[in-house]
């Protein structure tokens, strides 16, 4: 990092608190839209909307009109949430704004207060995907898939497919690749580093297709996680390190990540860390080493 000057110092100090307090304004001027709709206090002073009395007089944009309205609306009647609001802001509580119902508003209330956006945000996807799960056992069905194809791709696909389905043309060429991968497979490492060996680092990647391994995710990973915890086995072994966005990262260290002993296939999102798993100790130190290192 460069050396930095105290005149520069002061600067970043004098900037930083003013978008400190520049973001406390306009998060209370988003908490008087309802009211200030309500009245129309916005035709009162001459304006031709409220986006354009939200605009001049706050330097609110239209999006951030229409999203506070919204999940101001969404949580009425939900005081904990409300509280939160006033703590943390209106996008904090965004990702549970219609989930949550009167009944369940205190739980996702200590959700948000506990963790980041990004963790609330996976964790809601993740209790999404087991609702929509557990509706598909009952009356399970297929996914409609349209594609556009280069007609030489096409052509040397139906060829691949014969009289067969289609699906199964699918898994033959998902098996074929899979093989491909694992005959390249590294043996398992046992070291007291946590530095994953590079060719066990590429192995996973190319398995996982650089993607989070979660099932219902699919984003672009950035973390290797080690399924059975690092600290307690001591192995770099390749069939139990992962690919993982951040978010499910993070979960999984908060113990919220169902069946990680079993194939990723096989794994959920809960709703309550497992406390006493052999897992547990060691999330418990990253959390505390996260806090530590959060600055």
């Amino acid at each position: 990092m460069e050396k930095i000057d105290a005149r520069s110092v002061e600067l970043h100090v004098q900037f930083s608190e003013c978008g400190k307090n520049a973001k406390e304004w306009a998060r209370r001027c988003m908490l008087l839209l309802p009211d200030i709709d309500r009245y129309k206090v916005w035709r009162k002073k001459g304006f031709g909307s409220l986006y354009e009395y939200a605009a001049k007089i706050a330097g609110l944009s239209r999006n951030q009109v229409d999203e506070s309205l919204r999940i101001l609306k969404k949580i009425e009647g939900m005081p904990a949430l409300q509280k939160v609001v006033s703590s943390k802001g209106l996008w904090a509580v965004k990702p549970v704004a219609t989930v949550a119902t009167k009944e369940t508003e205190k739980e996702w209330a200590d959700r948000v207060e506990s963790m980041s956006r990004r963790e609330v945000e996976v964790f809601v996807k993740g209790m999404r995907t087991e609702s929509a799960r557990a509706g598909a056992e009952i009356q399970p069905g297929k996914v409609f898939v349209t594609m556009s194809l280069n007609p030489q791709v096409l052509d040397q696909l139906k060829k691949l497919k014969g009289s067969g389905e289609w699906e199964d043309a699918i898994k033959k060429l998902l098996n074929l690749r899979k093989e491909k991968i694992e005959n390249k497979k590294p043996d398992p490492v046992q070291s007291e580093s946590r530095h994953i060996p590079k060719p066990i680092e590429r192995f996973v990647k190319r398995r996982d297709n650089y993607r989070c391994v979660v099932p219902g995710c699919g984003r672009k990973f950035s973390e290797l996680h080690h399924a059975d915890g690092f600290s307690r086995v001591k192995c770099h072994d390749p069939d139990r390190i992962f690919c993982l966005c951040s978010g499910h990262h993070d979960l999984a260290h908060r113990g919220l990540i169902a069946n990680e002993a079993k194939k990723p296939g096989l794994w959920r999102v809960r709703k309550e860390p497992d406390r006493s798993g052999a897992r547990c100790g060691i999330d418990q130190l990253v959390q505390k080493w996260r806090k530590v290192t959060t600055f």
